[in-house]
């Protein structure tokens, strides 16, 4: 069970963390179906003005997004696992919470992991990643994680920290989405089922250069749906929160899992974020 956790957790946040960064983008030609606030004293034609559509905000996103050089993420994914295998049945809840500074350019990442899964010892990660290398801490020791293994995972976030490149992945579900108004936030959301959800998967996983394994295990997966919700401010059109809820169930060797995923990411200290060093004790571990 913990294997196939593993595992499923890499697949499914490559997928939601792209999709949540690039929801914003998934609609170029669709104007909203609904503006649902309203503004007294305005006139229909007025209020129709207030909120964009889904290209206008795409643009100011998208522009806002290229002067963006580094932020804060905060994360948490709520995941409850179901295993049967013949007449054997395990439950398992997985709660992973992960703290974040970037700098998109040169690339430095900083973050902090922390996994528990019920019925056993929470795992706590710190890791630095440059564009060529990742140090991680695991309880006191540091180590540099050997060469041949960072690459896709440094590809995958180098992806990432660019959603504007990914706009085509996300004209497949144009339909479903609309755009609406919270508070200080423009608020982007959609509901995706059936093959829609799935070819949307596959295409984001392609798109970040995922390994054959993951892929295959992609292919096997019948995601039922996918609620995608994406804020934006209204002033600076900066990303201030996603949130992805996610049901899906997969067959494999006489194993069926299946999942159910809630995933909240907040953004903050937009073009705050000025250094990230990495400690001389990470260093001197890759000698």
């Amino acid at each position: 069970m913990k294997k196939w956790t593993t595992i499923i957790i890499g697949a499914l946040l490559a997928v939601s963390l792209t999709a949540c960064g690039d929801d914003a983008d998934n609609s170029t030609a669709t104007p909203p179906a609904g503006n649902e606030a309203t503004n007294e004293g305005n006139t229909p034609a007025e209020q129709e003005q207030q909120i964009p559509t889904l290209e206008e905000l795409i643009t100011k996103t998208n522009e806002a997004a290229k002067e963006l050089k580094s932020f804060s993420s905060d994360a948490t994914i709520d995941q409850n696992l179901k295993l049967d295998a013949g007449e054997q049945s395990q439950d398992q809840q997985v709660k992973t919470t992960m703290k974040m500074d970037i700098i998109k350019d040169p690339m430095m990442i900083y973050q902090e992991m922390n996994m528990e899964m019920s019925g056993q010892e929470a795992q706590n990660v710190k890791q630095y990643i440059t564009s060529d290398a990742i140090y991680s801490q695991v309880g006191d020791q540091w180590v540099k994680i050997p060469d041949d293994q960072t690459k896709q995972l440094i590809e995958q976030m180098q992806s990432s920290l660019n959603p504007e490149e990914e706009l085509d992945q996300f004209n497949k579900i144009a339909e479903d989405t609309k755009i609406t108004e919270e508070g200080d936030n423009y608020v982007i959301t959609a509901d995706v089922s059936g093959d829609n959800v799935k070819e949307l998967a596959q295409s984001v996983m392609e798109q970040n250069g995922t390994d054959a394994q993951t892929q295959a295990m992609l292919e096997q997966m019948n995601i039922t749906s996918m609620q995608m919700k994406y804020m934006v401010n209204k002033e600076t059109y900066l990303p201030v929160g996603t949130d992805v809820n996610m049901v899906m169930e997969m067959e494999q060797e006489g194993q069926k899992i299946t999942m159910d995923m809630k995933m909240t990411s907040t953004f903050s200290n937009h073009n705050q974020v000025e250094e990230i060093e990495i400690p001389q004790e990470a260093l001197d571990s890759a000698k």
